[in-house]
């Protein structure tokens, strides 16, 4: 059965970046917006990942957070409205922008994998489909295919607030998804032992989902 989260919430972020701004951008992103986010109150892990296989955007973002309540905190708020000189020169190179702020709804396993796929998933609000895929995740982790799973369900009151950073992103969504669901595999054959399981269950209830394979390209913690 699902443990306990470590944390109680995430952002994720799907987004493009222009070609020729890409190598600016990752070393904006390691070595000053990822650090900036993990000194707030709150934020103890960002990972960054880059398309491997699938229709998402080249990158994708995920801050692990400790509750919900922390995207609301007056640092966060205040860091969002006062964007630095870079952040103001990369935001904008942002395209197909999607943020989901969500709840952990659970988390499985422990560390992390250089391959994780990404599983959103459309109309996912009845409790019985993120129990059901607790509990064929639980079965994967089991079998060691996976080492670690974790279901979010976006948050939309929190999500939609104005900011200075998301108007220099210029559009930005949701996605459409309600669910996103991350397995982190040991290899790509076993990644598809456990979506041939999910994407089984998902067709049987009619749910829309989209499913992209990631590699990890940047993880930073918080100290202690």
């Amino acid at each position: 059965m699902p443990l306990t989260p470590t944390t109680d919430a995430m952002l994720c972020i799907w987004h493009d970046v222009e070609a020729d701004h890409v190598e600016e951008y990752l070393r904006w992103h390691t070595f000053e917006h990822l650090p900036e986010r993990l000194a707030l109150p709150g934020f103890c892990l960002a990972r960054r990942y880059e398309l491997l296989d699938g229709p998402g955007q080249r990158f994708f973002c995920v801050l692990d957070v400790r509750a919900l309540a922390d995207f609301e905190t007056p640092e966060y708020l205040a860091r969002l409205d006062a964007p630095t000189i870079w952040t103001r020169r990369l935001m904008p190179r942002y395209g197909r922008v999607h943020r989901s702020l969500c709840r952990k709804l659970w988390e499985l396993g422990e560390g992390l994998t250089g391959l994780t796929a990404c599983v959103r998933i459309a109309g996912g609000g009845d409790p019985a489909i993120a129990e059901t895929l607790a509990g064929l995740c639980a079965r994967q982790l089991a079998l060691q295919y996976l080492a670690f799973a974790q279901l979010g369900g976006f948050d939309a009151a929190v999500a939609d607030r104005d900011s200075e950073e998301k108007r220099l992103r210029r559009s930005e969504d949701s996605g459409g998804y309600d669910l996103v669901l991350l397995l982190g595999g040991l290899s790509r054959e076993a990644l598809r032992s456990a979506l041939d399981d999910v994407e089984t269950l998902l067709e049987r209830h009619r749910l829309k989902s989209e499913t992209s394979l990631y590699g990890l390209s940047c993880a930073v913690a918080r100290d202690a």
